[in-house]
């Protein structure tokens, strides 16, 4: 997994904010910050996050718990709850949804830091086919099909009006990004993912 979204879901702007700086600080990328259920649903479509960091006393007739169970009804993700709130009846309504993790606030950086990365590993490992891989670029694209054809780094070159230095930059890249052993596993993986036919 190349990027890393990661969906907040909190009513107070401020932690809100706060959370995100954190994260991106550690090189996550912030799908989008909703106040109230309707939202976090409207944002969970469109930028389908990673990872779902929840508090549980939000905005809108859903609250976070509520909220977690209809985003993972639509699709499994992970979740972490970050709430001011460890009361029985509480932690009782979380403990139906399958979460990763169950904060405190206010939190630690490094406890939030350190619970999102067990998360993603833990439901990554668990789902494999879960992880979602970023398409190629357009550039990365046409290279691939041309690949795929059986096209050599000379003829790409020739064909896209491109050195042949750019154009195995852009194969070296390929099989970086998507840890590829050769061009042949890129390919597999290529069509597999429906980014060729």
């Amino acid at each position: 997994m190349t990027e890393k979204r990661i969906l907040i879901i909190e009513d107070e702007l401020i932690v809100a904010e706060n959370i995100a700086a954190v994260l991106e600080a550690q090189g996550y990328s912030i799908a989008g910050i909703a106040d109230r259920s309707t939202t976090a649903l409207t944002l969970f479509r469109e930028t389908k996050p990673h990872l779902i960091i929840c508090d549980i006393h939000i905005k809108g007739k859903l609250n976070g718990i509520e909220t977690a169970k209809a985003i993972t009804a639509l699709e499994p993700v992970p979740f972490l709850y970050l709430t001011a709130y460890a009361d029985e009846v509480t932690l009782n309504e979380a403990a139906t949804t399958d979460f990763e993790a169950y904060l405190l606030k206010p939190f630690v950086p490094a406890q939030l830091t350190v619970a999102v990365k067990l998360a993603f590993e833990r439901f990554y490992i668990k789902h494999p086919q879960r992880v979602k891989l970023v398409p190629p670029g357009k550039r990365e694209l046409e290279i691939l099909e041309l690949v795929a054809s059986g096209k050599s780094s000379g003829e790409i070159a020739e064909l896209l009006f491109l050195s042949i230095h750019t154009v195995n930059t852009h194969r070296k890249n390929l099989m970086n990004k998507y840890d590829a052993q050769s061009s042949a596993e890129l390919i597999a993986l290529a069509i597999k993912q429906g980014w060729i036919s």
